[in-house]
């Protein structure tokens, strides 16, 4: 294993102070940190494969076993490094970019998880992009990493068993239950639903304009977010008119070649949340709900929207959906429909309601620029700038966070599997 710059990195921290450290400062402690942490998730992995080899001397107890006397782990964490030892086991590569700190050990926990239940033919595949793979984890976050690697999963999986969507989308709705229970220890009744993406989809729709709703109530400034969401369900199951049901409005999200001439290598059918969808069952599969269809170009944009008032229209809502799943923070992973609609010019500041002016911001980071007093700008083409109260640049990127490629679209003959992790992304 590399120990390239170990001990400077741990000198670096022990004569560093964070307590009276600027910014700068305070950024390089966080990377050094993230090198140190990297590097001994990696010492572990070593030691979890040396306890399997002495374990299969009769000479140990299993690593797991040893992990949590030994180091007073929880038995999730230790099951963990296990897994992660398995993983550089088969990829040697990401043993040593975590010693460096180049990857983190939540790459390696995705990856264990995303390739549990592979087959080895499919394994053999991934391994066949494992420089792809590799870069991918050293370069993107662990979200966007995730997000590419089970793409590439997908098409790998779909070459050896391809899936006929309509059935099995016809399957998870045969299947959708609810259950309910009453817990002994804490006395609370819980319900869970499981159903098929697409009447999940316009539950949630229905909730969240409820929750819309009540959040703008005075009464409800104190109530926590959960209980508001419960509130929301309960509102959206009510109805003072037994005869007539209320008609969630689901998005489902397709691109301009796909609605004109079928599915294609680069297709986007799927929900506002970014589930996918078959093509030929979203008409059928949405006859309880009123289907809104938003065409995207293939650069992410949405096309044949409106521009109007002070506040985002409903069509301007639509096709700003079409384009983020999540707040345009780079960093946030709230959901669109949680999100407020923010105008990077300010109406008050002669500011238009035009679409180049408008993305969508969750609560916490709608406040930043509100009341934290930083600064967002964005370029025609939606690259957006973060600036600090200072003044200083903190990010600058493309703020689009919706993939024009279905993850569930099959694989074509002459499609690579890399070619996923080198994706045109809009992130």
């Amino acid at each position: 294993m590399r120990n390239d710059g170990v001990l400077d990195t741990l000198n670096s921290l022990l004569n560093a102070d964070p307590d009276v450290a600027d910014r700068d400062q305070i950024g390089v402690m966080i990377r050094n940190n993230a090198h140190l942490r990297g590097w001994v998730d990696a010492v572990d992995v070593r030691l979890t494969r040396r306890l399997r080899k002495l374990q299969a001397e009769g000479k140990s107890e299993a690593a797991g076993m040893a992990l949590t006397d030994e180091g007073r782990r929880s038995g999730k964490e230790a099951k963990n490094t296990e897994n992660r030892e398995q993983i550089c086991v088969e990829f040697p590569a990401l043993e040593d970019a975590l010693a460096t700190g180049a990857v983190s050990a939540d790459h390696l926990d995705v990856l264990a998880r995303l390739t549990r239940n592979l087959s080895d033919i499919e394994k053999s595949d991934l391994h066949a992009v494992g420089d792809d793979l590799i870069s991918s984890a050293t370069s993107d976050y662990v979200s966007e990493f995730e997000r590419k690697t089970r793409g590439v999963i997908d098409h790998i999986r779909n070459t050896h068993s391809p899936k006929d969507e309509a059935a099995e989308l016809d399957r998870q709705r045969a299947e959708s239950n609810i259950k309910s229970w009453v817990d002994k220890i804490s006395g609370m009744h819980k319900t869970l639903i499981s159903c098929d993406p697409i009447r999940d989809a316009a539950l949630h729709a229905v909730i969240d304009a409820q929750l819309a709703r009540l959040k703008q109530q005075p009464d409800n400034t104190e109530t926590t977010f959960g209980s508001l969401q419960v509130d929301a369900l309960v509102a959206a199951m009510s109805t003072t008119d037994p005869g007539q049901p209320r008609i969630p409005e689901v998005s489902v999200l397709i691109d301009h070649r796909t609605a004109c001439h079928g599915r294609h290598a680069d297709t986007i059918c799927e929900t506002s949340a970014g589930t996918p969808l078959p093509v030929s069952s979203v008409q059928r599969m949405c006859c309880d709900a009123t289907i809104i269809g938003i065409t995207i170009g293939d650069n992410g944009e949405a096309l044949n929207v409106g521009r109007q008032q002070r506040t985002a229209t409903r069509a301007q809502r639509r096709a700003l959906r079409a384009m983020y799943r999540t707040c345009a923070h780079p960093h946030c992973e709230t959901s669109f429909d949680r999100c407020r609609i923010h105008h990077i010019i300010a109406w008050t500041l002669s500011g238009n309601t035009d679409l180049d002016n408008l993305l969508p911001l969750c609560e916490q980071h709608h406040h930043l620029v509100h009341e934290g007093n930083w600064t967002l700008t964005m370029t025609p083409d939606r690259v957006c700038t973060w600036t600090r109260p200072d003044g200083s640049i903190w990010n600058k990127s493309q703020s689009i966070n919706r993939t024009t490629r279905a993850r569930s679209s099959p694989r074509q003959p002459d499609q690579h599997p890399a070619d996923m992790f080198r994706q045109p992304s809009l992130c």
